[in-house]
């Protein structure tokens, strides 16, 4: 029985390493390539039909608020928002979970990576400013604060 486990293993490993060195140099991907294109290099390599590989989003939107996790870039209804690097990561989690409750612990945790809950007011620092961006002048509010509990983004009503 076990002999028959490790023969299983053996083979697959012989498979994977023998579709591994046929791949040419001319699957490598450049940085020309779009994603369909990596997509396609990929299913080939893996021997599925290109429609089975999906593609990821790469434009996050919760209502009218846009985010662009290529170009790094986000905007309200037209209007440009200039964002540091861990607001941008506070605002991609939020968007990514929006209309759901998150506690100041579960983003010390997610955006910070934080194995350990201080004591400290470093997310409300970063969703001031975030919210302050994100929410302009004469514009409804998007981001709220649920006071003991946590934050919201939600789409404007």
């Amino acid at each position: 029985m076990r002999s028959d486990k490790i023969r299983d293993i053996s083979m697959n490993f012989d498979s994977i390493a023998a579709r591994s060195l046929d791949v040419s140099y001319g699957d490598s991907a450049t940085p020309a390539s779009g994603p369909m294109d990596i997509a396609d290099r990929l299913a080939r390599l893996e021997g599925l039909p290109p429609t089975q590989i999906a593609v990821r989003e790469t434009v996050l939107q919760v209502g009218p608020l846009e985010l662009d996790l290529i170009e790094r870039t986000a905007e309200r209804a037209g209007r440009t928002i200039g964002l540091l690097p861990k607001e941008f990561r506070l605002l991609r989690y939020m968007m990514q979970h929006s209309d759901l409750l998150l506690t100041r612990r579960r983003l010390l945790e997610e955006v910070w990576h934080y194995r350990f809950i201080p004591k400290t007011n470093l997310v409300d620092v970063h969703m001031g400013r975030l919210r302050h961006k994100v929410n302009g002048p004469n514009e409804t509010p998007m981001i709220h604060s649920i006071r003991g509990a946590g934050f919201i983004l939600r789409t404007p009503s």
